[in-house]
């Protein structure tokens, strides 16, 4: 299979997904979850076996005013409700008992109310923002060191930059993603999905490395090969391998997606993380590298 042939397209078609990711970012904005934006946490218990998360979440939208709640299931009898409200009345707090009542006999007395710091919700960001790019300058480093030795006719950083290029393209399109289904369904950046988005540099880069791995082996084996040539026959030897594994990946996740859809932290976590793996598969076969092949094909035009 010749998966140069085509590899403009494969490019144009991975620029059009980060810029449309990119727009939508800025557009719709991320809607912020309470654990970065602060707001109130209402723990509540039932005597008997919890009923459905969306009978619970229906109850409360009976509720005037109560916007960006979210139901998070707790064992067998008990729910953390999140509200992005900071000062919970005492009026729309006993509204709040009242509704939960319908949906079940609940423990009053196991029912307490504690508030979320915006502070601690601006540190939360700050730190996510820092793992993100200390996870992407990692990865940089750690390919660039690993390809020291491979220096024709693509310099290890080329290979850092391009498998770091490909990790912020398999982020971005989540995010895109995510910013349209924050608008329209009312989905939250919050702590699970930024470990979604983690879990995507590790297993991403991951597919990226064992292609550009086989490069390297096939550089020295088959010095008479033009590079165009070895990273055709690179791909060809571990395209099987990268979208079998991608996909064990993307059953598991779809199977905690459809059996677990109800619960909100778990739904965008693998929501999150199947987009990230299915266009990671993309990136690390189709745009890796033939964006290094690319790259070589500008420098001998100037030269």
């Amino acid at each position: 299979m010749d998966f140069l042939k085509y590899s403009k397209i494969y490019l144009i078609i991975g620029a059009i997904a980060v810029l449309a990711s990119l727009f939508c970012i800025f557009h719709f904005g991320l809607k912020l979850g309470i654990d970065f934006e602060g707001g109130s946490s209402l723990s509540i218990g039932y005597k008997t076996e919890r009923p459905d998360v969306l009978k619970i979440k229906e109850a409360l939208s009976q509720i005037e005013g109560l916007q960006g709640v979210e139901v998070q299931p707790v064992g067998q009898s008990e729910v953390i409700i999140k509200i992005n409200k900071k000062d919970i009345s005492n009026e729309t707090y006993n509204n709040i008992i009242a509704e939960l009542k319908k949906t079940g006999e609940i423990e009053e007395s196991s029912a307490g109310i504690e508030t979320i710091s915006p502070l601690i919700g601006k540190e939360l960001k700050e730190k996510t923002i820092i793992v993100v790019l200390v996870s992407l300058l990692a990865m940089l480093i750690y390919i660039a060191l690993a390809f020291k030795n491979v220096s024709r006719p693509v310099t290890s950083f080329q290979y850092g930059f391009s498998s770091t290029l490909m990790l912020f393209h398999d982020l971005i399109i989540p995010l895109g993603v995510l910013a349209v289904l924050g608008y329209y369904a009312g989905a939250q950046l919050t702590i699970p999905v930024v470990t979604a988005l983690l879990t995507i540099v590790g297993y991403c880069i991951n597919n990226t490395v064992v292609v550009f791995d086989r490069i390297r082996e096939n550089i020295l084996k088959n010095k008479a090969m033009s590079y165009e040539e070895i990273v055709n026959k690179s791909l060809n030897e571990t395209f099987a391998r990268c979208v079998n594994t991608s996909l064990t990946v993307l059953f598991t996740l779809g199977a905690l997606y459809y059996f677990f859809s109800n619960e909100e932290s778990l739904k965008y976590f693998t929501l999150t993380a199947g987009i990230g793996v299915f266009v990671g598969i993309f990136s690390s076969v189709f745009l890796a590298s033939p964006l290094l092949v690319y790259w070589l094909g500008l420098r001998k035009k100037k030269v």
